[in-house]
């Protein structure tokens, strides 16, 4: 397995993001199944939000989403990490959680923390963060939303610089 992380091109992949999303299922984000014109709703680009690819031999295997940019001196980016469905369970979300903790205090100077939240029955992303360095900071009696409108309780994840390996 080779993966590299290629930012995304705007407006340029903009199909491409569309199809990705439309084509694979989301168990543990808030719709499971996304329309083509949810799909297109999602932001990939813009003063807030950066992109990449995740690639594995160029087959597009992943898609993150790096959001809450402008605001790093004060508040915390956090991210939203997919997977295509035929390419879970191979260790991706593992590279791509430390390739984005890198990227992020790399790349922006005033990031001092990264949040994650995930749904409490995620235990594949949540031994991800583990593995990770990221330290649970709170549980959120249901209070993630399911498409159904059913609740499950939310987790908050998050890794201080100081705590990264550099």
């Amino acid at each position: 397995m080779t993966v590299v992380f290629d930012s995304l091109q705007w407006p340029d992949d903009s199909e491409a993001v569309v199809q990705f999303l439309v084509s694979n299922e989301w168990p543990f984000h808030g719709r499971p199944n996304l329309s083509v014109g949810e799909a297109a709703s999602v932001s990939v680009a813009d003063d807030d939000t950066r992109a990449f690819w995740i690639l594995d031999s160029d087959t597009r295997v992943g898609l993150i989403r790096l959001i809450d940019l402008a605001d790093l001196g004060t508040g915390s980016p956090m991210f939203d990490l997919r997977i295509a469905e035929s390419h879970r369970g191979r260790g991706i979300g593992n590279l791509a959680v430390r390739w984005l903790t890198d990227h992020l205090f790399s790349t922006y100077q005033a990031a001092y923390r990264i949040e994650a939240t995930t749904r409490a029955d995620n235990v594949a992303m949540q031994a991800v963060f583990d593995r990770c360095g990221y330290r649970l900071e709170g549980r959120f009696v249901e209070a993630w939303v399911n498409a159904d409108g059913t609740r499950s309780d939310a987790l908050s994840y998050a890794i201080l610089r100081r705590e990264h390996p550099h």
